[in-house]
């Protein structure tokens, strides 16, 4: 067949990727944070939102819907209109203390960084930015502590390789867990674990985990290629699995 020239790539920590809708829990943690009775309040999709000269489409017409409705449905259509609620200026403040773009070292790994451009000042960029697409990247790795925070009460974790190194019976090194700053507030997190757990119990199917009490979140992320990314996160939980992914 041949030998492999090409370059060998670690895609959780050395590559980025359009989130597509995943990106909305960064959007709903911000709307609950900064949009005074978000959850009380309704949102429309009729399949497409218009706007300066051109559209936000969604994948279906979803009617009226709550934000948690909005949430399971991945609707972009809700989410175009809580991004507008939640505003560029916000959005920004909470990708950044999130630390959703940033490259992030640890055990001597340094992860690829991603990317969250919002030069554009039209409002069509900020709806895609806040559903995922424009110009949105991250990296897994990077994604991922932000997901384990959600899980942890709004705290997250600096990740590390070797859990621990064992000669014999004697342990040389085991691994400490640092924690980081609080990201977002106890009730964030409660809120998103709830309407993540929603998720799998009205879309995914509880009984594809069975046993674990699965949040979760997916998204399907066009890439300009006309092919798409497949993407799911969350984490399980439970105190005898509490596992990431």
């Amino acid at each position: 067949t041949g030998k492999y020239t090409g370059v060998y790539l670690n895609r959780f920590v050395q590559s980025s990727y359009t989130p597509g809708s995943i990106f909305k829990i960064v959007t709903t943690a911000a709307a609950l944070e900064c949009v005074p009775g978000v959850t009380e309040r309704t949102f429309y999709c009729g399949g497409e939102t218009k706007m300066e000269g051109s559209k936000v489409t969604c994948t279906g017409v979803h009617g009226t819907q709550t934000l948690e409705q909005a949430f399971a449905n991945s609707c972009n259509c809700a989410y175009a209109e809580i991004a507008q609620l939640v505003g560029r200026e916000n959005l920004n403040g909470y990708v950044s203390r999130f630390g959703i773009a940033e490259s992030i070292r640890f055990d001597g790994i340094t992860t690829r960084a991603g990317n969250f451009d919002m030069e554009s000042t039209d409002r069509l960029s900020l709806c895609w930015s806040a559903i995922g697409q424009h110009k949105d990247l991250v990296n897994p790795c990077t994604y991922l502590r932000f997901v384990s925070a959600i899980a942890s009460g709004g705290r997250g974790a600096a990740p590390y390789v070797v859990a621990s190194v064992n000669v014999g019976s004697n342990t040389t090194y085991r691994a400490r867990s640092l924690s980081e700053v609080q990201i977002m507030s106890g009730a964030t997190a409660q809120k998103l674990q709830e309407l993540m757990r929603n998720n799998v119990i009205v879309k995914y199917g509880a009984d594809n985990f069975p046993g674990l009490a699965v949040c979760a979140k997916s998204g399907t992320a066009e890439t300009g290629t006309g092919k798409s990314n497949a993407l799911f996160t969350g984490f399980v939980d439970s105190e005898r699995y509490p596992l990431a992914f």
